[in-house]
């Protein structure tokens, strides 16, 4: 009787440390910002794409040369896919939050912008509430931000160019 009872208790200890192992090794090699077991698929409201060229976070980034696996910086020009959780150098995974994912975002700002104002994707994946032709409107901001470079909440609009 004591036999088998050890014996799967040997049977459990290393199922259990094997599974340990297994989940921390998927933590380790994960890009941040990724789920290293669901690398190329959707979760949550981001999907996982490779960085086409360095990418800080909360910039807004555009499909990149190869649509649908890579992402690149957003200009006025490109139409936003989303923003980036974290930091990605060039050709490594990153999760992008979708434009239309959630009720906000934190963006980029590229110059002072007040609170209320529809804001505008504008060169280097930042956003600015001047009105220029061929750029997307990407949302409305919800707090200002100080400066170029600031930090301030956004509720996405389904991007839309202006005219």
């Amino acid at each position: 009787m004591k036999t088998k009872y050890g014996f799967a208790l040997l049977i459990a200890l290393f199922v259990g440390l094997f599974a340990g192992i297994t989940r921390a090794c998927s933590l380790l090699f994960a890009p941040d910002g990724c789920d290293a077991l669901n690398v190329q698929g959707t979760f949550e409201d981001s999907i996982t794409r490779t960085a086409e060229g360095a990418l800080a976070a909360h910039l807004l980034v555009a499909n990149g040369t190869t649509a649908g696996t890579q992402v690149k910086v957003c200009t006025a020009a490109l139409r936003p896919l989303g923003t980036v959780y974290d930091d990605a150098a060039d050709t490594k995974a990153v999760a992008v939050e979708l434009i239309m994912g959630a009720a906000t975002r934190l963006m980029i700002a590229s110059k002072a912008i007040a609170a209320g104002v529809r804001v505008y994707a504008t060169a280097s994946g930042k956003v600015t509430d001047a009105v220029v032709t061929g750029a997307y409107l990407v949302g409305e901001s919800l707090t200002a931000a100080a400066a170029d470079g600031s930090e301030f909440l956004v509720m996405p609009l389904s991007p839309v160019i202006n005219p």
